[in-house]
């Protein structure tokens, strides 16, 4: 049985591949920050929670928007990134997995 090393893809790789990668998760990390800058905007015009009048009460509202912005950002960047790397998978990603549920069903019809 042959063995390949550890993330060689068995493909060649071209100079500047690996960026890629980190070009797909920004973006998908921009993505996210659009939508916490959008989300926070809202939270803060609507003033839910009354979180708007808490904050300008505040001799520290530069402070606390920051920490609010930054803690949706965070949050919601993870979101997108991770959702935009489940997405990544295609079709053929689930062929030997769906081989062996045909298999194995046929063994099971025959156990009742």
């Amino acid at each position: 049985m042959r063995q390949d090393k550890p993330g060689s893809g068995g493909g060649t790789q071209k100079p500047g591949d690996e960026w890629k990668i980190v070009k797909f998760m920004l973006t998908h990390m921009m993505y996210g920050g659009v939508g916490a800058i959008v989300f926070g905007v809202l939270v803060l015009y609507f003033d839910i929670g009354g979180i708007w009048t808490l904050a300008s009460a505040s001799r520290d509202t530069a402070i606390f928007i920051f920490l609010l912005f930054f803690g949706v950002f965070i949050t919601f960047g993870g979101i997108s990134m991770g959702a935009g790397v489940m997405m990544l998978g295609g079709f053929s990603d689930n062929d030997d997995y769906d081989d062996e549920r045909r298999y194995n069903r046929k063994d099971d019809s025959h156990d009742t």
